[in-house]
């Protein structure tokens, strides 16, 4: 690889634990996570954002190479930079998680019985309250 092509890497700041066992715990949640998050690409009902950035938190405080391999990453590096550097969300990010979360739970309210609806009232106002919080993010670029 050449000088000019390295130069191009985004450095990541990590926070390296000084304890093993810490940071192999932290490497094998990363893994975990990171997994949970490629599941979550073809499954509709599981998230990947959230995942993707807790595999990068975890690998952050682990390891320098899991970290940077995913900061660099050709589909998710951009996503995790914005994140890590401005706590930014694309602007079609938002309104897709929203959309989602509004199909969600309107798919609960319909399905469930009328004895268990609490449920659906419960799980649509954690959604609303992620959809307010995610639309006070700035809008990455």
């Amino acid at each position: 690889m050449t000088e000019k092509k390295k130069a191009f890497y985004y450095r990541p700041k990590t926070n390296q634990s000084n304890s093993a066992a810490l940071r192999w715990t932290f490497v094998i949640l990363g893994w975990m996570f990171f997994v949970l998050g490629i599941i979550g690409i073809a499954l509709p009902v599981m998230p990947t954002a959230p995942f993707i950035l807790l595999a990068a938190g975890c690998w952050a405080r682990s390891s320098r190479r899991f970290h940077f391999w995913l900061i660099n990453h050709r589909y998710f590096g951009k996503f995790v930079r914005d994140w890590e550097e401005n706590h930014a969300v694309p602007r079609y990010a938002k309104w897709l998680a929203t959309i989602m979360m509004a199909i969600s739970s309107a798919m609960l309210f319909y399905r469930l019985p009328a004895d268990i609806l609490w449920v659906a009232w419960v799980v649509a106002a954690v959604c609303a309250g992620v959809a307010i919080y995610l639309f006070r993010l700035p809008n990455a670029n």
